[in-house]
């Protein structure tokens, strides 16, 4: 019935120029062994309006059974399009972190079909566990979400813990939007979309997957931003102790040196003197005298303090890297203190720069242009006052 209305409303001349142009992925060749393996009534040069019911049963039937024209591309489809998807969920949703992804264009029983998909963490009114959200032909599907093609993809098909995602106890949302020419409903209110067709299972799992890695390298990210600032907390916990002990120290070798310079006398102790082998190297007491008698002259002079020692810690811990989640995340940090390295009271001056999110537009909508800036990974296209 579907030939015989193509076939009746066709403005070609010829059943050659039929077959090639009004349907799809059949080449000029191909249409002509069609011709050829038909009745000998049927040319090349006859008019589509001329077919007869017999010569048309027999034309679907050899376009069922031949396997040598491509699937449908999915040109003729009008899907959402990521951007507008991730748009959407940032509107409504305001998810912590979203992913989109849309899969390459499929068919089924000759009907092409494109899935889009979206995974988003937190936002408000999210629950715990998978929340899925259904479109069929960009309409919204509410009912019957648990038979759903969607669902039990989701529910089934994806190890979310290989991607760093417990599936249990983190607000997941899962979109999904499937667009074809003849969407498989199920049921006789057409609710759901059956998982019975492997080839849309496979496109939606693929789709799910591709979001769901993108996610993993954020949240890889961003627990490793978190390691960091958990790391830097006990660091900076035991600061106090740390620079008073250490001036404790120093403060006792004062106290000794000046022991030793009003007419006392000090040894070793005689674990330091059982301690040490007949192998070790002795320093010259000369060398040992000027190291001692430089940091003395330092703490008279309040060079060193136990607050400039806490100081010092804690640009330590800055200079090694623990604290590059902050600057990461736009935040910046300072000593307690207020002073910084030289413990002069001059602050460390690092300018921070704030990430901004980037949303790159796809370019299958637009028109043509020569300059684009081409790589194997990207198309990038310059553009102004263009309408998306």
């Amino acid at each position: 019935l579907l030939v015989q209305q193509l076939l009746e409303r066709s403005k070609c001349k010829t059943i050659l120029k039929f077959l090639s142009t009004d349907l799809s992925s059949v080449t000029p060749a191909l249409a002509k062994r069609i011709i050829d393996e038909l009745d000998d009534d049927l040319d090349e040069s006859m008019s589509p309006a001329d077919v007869n019911d017999k010569q048309i049963t027999r034309i679907v039937q050899l376009l069922r059974g031949s396997d040598q024209f491509k699937s449908p591309d999915g040109s003729c489809l009008s899907p959402l399009g990521e951007y507008n998807l991730n748009l959407g969920i940032r509107k409504v949703i305001e998810p912590e972190v979203v992913a989109t992804a849309r899969d390459r264009p499929g068919a089924y029983e000759g009907h092409p079909f494109i899935v889009e998909a979206a995974v988003s963490l937190g936002g408000k009114g999210a629950k715990e566990g998978i929340t899925v959200v259904r479109f069929a032909n960009r309409i919204p599907l509410l009912f019957e979400a648990g038979a759903d093609v969607a669902t039990r993809v989701a529910q089934s098909k994806i190890k979310w813990s290989s991607y760093k995602i417990d599936h249990k106890r983190d607000k997941i949302g899962v979109f999904v939007s499937i667009v074809s020419t003849k969407v498989p409903f199920k049921g006789t209110g057409k609710e759901y979309i059956g998982d019975d067709i492997t080839e849309i299972q496979l496109s939606v799992k693929r789709a799910l997957q591709s979001c769901c890695q993108q996610l993993r390298t954020h949240l890889a990210k961003r627990n490793a931003l978190r390691d960091q600032r958990e790391r830097r907390s006990r660091l900076v916990k035991y600061i106090p102790d740390v620079s008073r002990s250490i001036f404790g120290i120093l403060d006792t070798m004062r106290k000794r040196k000046l022991d030793e310079m009003n007419g006392g006398s000090t040894s070793l102790s005689p674990k330091k003197r059982l301690g040490r082998s007949q192998n070790t190297p002795i320093r010259s007491e000369d060398d040992v005298d000027k190291k001692n008698a430089g940091i003395i002259e330092k703490l008279e002079k309040d060079i060193i303090t136990e607050k400039i020692i806490e100081s010092h810690l804690l640009d330590a811990i800055e200079s090694h890297g623990a604290i590059d989640g902050q600057s990461a995340s736009g935040t910046g940090t300072e000593s307690s203190s207020g002073k910084g390295r030289f413990g002069d009271g001059r602050r460390n001056n690092t300018s921070v720069v704030v990430a901004q999110p980037l949303f790159l537009s796809p370019l299958y909508h637009l028109p043509d242009y020569g300059g684009d800036v081409r790589h194997p990974l990207f198309t990038f296209r310059p553009f102004k006052n263009l309408s998306l």
